[in-house]
């Protein structure tokens, strides 16, 4: 009897994921018969830093919806890399990974 309800439970389960998978993806976009309008960027700005400092930069993107009127703004901050000189060791700390440690410091 046991072996039966285990059988059915892993038989409505598949049919579940099933189900699931057979779903679309996108669930707000409703079906229309014209295309769906782009988002198109309406400004976008960028603080270049220079990467061999190892200074933060920042990047903002705003994009908009003529259709609905949204608007979203994205913004990534990213740490440019650290170089790799003997101030730098000194001041932080040489590398963690047994092949840097093993290696003289060289900078850019």
């Amino acid at each position: 009897m046991k072996l039966k309800i285990i059988l059915a439970t892993v038989a409505a389960t598949a049919l579940m994921g099933g189900a699931a998978l057979a779903q679309p993806t996108d669930q707000s976009a409703a079906p229309s018969s014209e295309p769906a309008p782009a988002a198109a960027p309406a400004s976008s700005s960028s603080e270049p830093a220079t990467a061999a400092t190892g200074t933060a930069s920042q990047t903002s993107v705003t994009t908009s919806d003529p259709a609905t009127g949204a608007s979203t703004t994205m913004t990534t901050t990213t740490n440019g890399p650290v170089p790799d000189t003997a101030e730098n060791r000194k001041k932080y700390g040489g590398p963690m990974s047994h092949a840097g440690k093993r290696t003289a410091a060289k900078g850019n």
